[in-house]
């Protein structure tokens, strides 16, 4: 009988262990949720500013300088081939402003929510 006793308390302390472990990982994937859909938020709030949509189109101005090509060719004119060249250019340009706009919007969105993580705002 002493024998039954232990091993009921042994399994209700294991259903309870297995019970409170099931409910931390149910509250941090809650956690995560409200985190990614937090971050989320300022991320695109930070996407529509001002600042940010002058800079995308900016970027694009550039982007659209770099890859527009000319329509007026007078006759008998002969192009070098310089195609290796501008496209070699072109794409790392294009790369280096990928990588800036998304650096910008990483900085703005993080320093933004340090701000409100420091004076304890949501």
């Amino acid at each position: 009988m002493l024998d039954t006793i232990l091993h009921g308390s042994e399994l209700k302390s294991l259903a309870a262990e297995i019970k409170d472990a099931e409910l931390q990982v149910l509250e941090c994937q809650r956690m995560v949720i409200v985190r990614a859909d937090t971050l989320m938020q300022k991320t695109q709030q930070q996407m529509t500013a001002p600042a940010s949509l002058l800079l995308a189109g900016g970027i694009g101005f550039v982007i659209g300088e770099l890859t527009k090509s000319k329509s007026f060719k007078p006759h008998g004119t002969i192009e070098e081939p310089r195609v290796a060249e501008t496209t070699d250019i072109t794409q790392t340009l294009m790369r280096a402003l990928n990588q800036l706009a998304t650096i910008n919007a990483l900085y703005t969105s993080f320093r933004t929510s340090m701000k409100q993580t420091e004076t304890g705002t949501p």
